[in-house]
């Protein structure tokens, strides 16, 4: 068993895992009120909340300068900021999260034991990115793509070779469109998670109106309308409760 942090691996560290404990889902943070006179409550859905992951480990040494020396080094490298955690258990996905404070080794004379806990954001996101593009024209205006993983996706969009004075993108119940003209040269890229839209480096979200799109699990059609034939990309990571 493994773990990387920050992209140094544990075998690097010489550090052996013994166990991985994670729940399997990250905290729950919903609440009910309750109603005077009334049976049982009302239910208020909240966003999830952090997600902890125990590592127990074994610091292997042969003298107590190697000793002092790892753990020097641990600390240096796992008290930075948040950063990816991957472990063996799930080798296709990712965390991030950060160490949630300090760890105390028991000594032995060749080994040390402690336990690494990490406060991570909730979900779990996939090592690789999975991107479709397609030529949409007036015939064949829709494009297919399948979010694999256990949550909705906010895409990137990149829209190109376009010749139409404006654009209109819809999944799902959203919609978004944007009232600006796009020429053959143009490169445009809509980040429906950091909520932004550029017609090359030129911000024009106040010619954007309507809902960003995300991708809910399984299979989701996008409708692309515009003038004449164009290029769409649609890039996402998928994450995993």
């Amino acid at each position: 068993m493994w773990f990387q942090f920050n992209g140094v691996h544990s075998d690097e560290l010489n550090i052996r895992v013994l166990r991985f404990r994670k729940p399997s889902f990250p905290e729950f943070r919903d609440h009910y009120e309750l109603i005077p006179g009334h049976d049982g409550g009302i239910l208020f859905p909240q966003s999830f909340g952090m997600r902890s992951i125990e590592i127990d480990c074994l610091l292997l040494y042969k003298t107590r300068d190697e000793r002092v020396g790892a753990i020097r080094q641990l600390h240096r490298i796992l008290t930075k900021t948040e950063a990816p955690l991957m472990i063996s258990d799930e080798p296709d996905v990712y965390y991030v999260g950060r160490l949630s404070g300090p760890f105390v080794p028991e000594m032995h004379r060749t080994l040390s034991s402690f336990t690494l806990v990490f406060t991570c954001q909730p979900f779990a996101y996939s090592v690789n990115k999975t991107s479709i593009s397609k030529q949409i024209t007036s015939s064949d205006k829709q494009i297919t793509l399948v979010n694999n993983g256990t949550y909705d996706v906010f895409p990137l969009i990149k829209v190109s070779n376009a010749n139409t004075n404006s654009l209109s993108l819809t999944l799902g119940g959203d919609k978004l469109t944007i009232s600006n003209a796009i020429q053959a040269s143009d490169v445009l890229t809509i980040d429906c998670d950091e909520m932004t839209v550029l017609l090359n480096d030129m911000n024009i979200l106040d010619k954007t109106t309507g809902t960003f799109l995300s991708l809910q699990p399984g299979t989701n059609i996008m409708t692309v309308e515009a003038q004449n034939t164009l290029n769409v990309s649609v890039e996402w990571r998928e994450r995993f409760l």
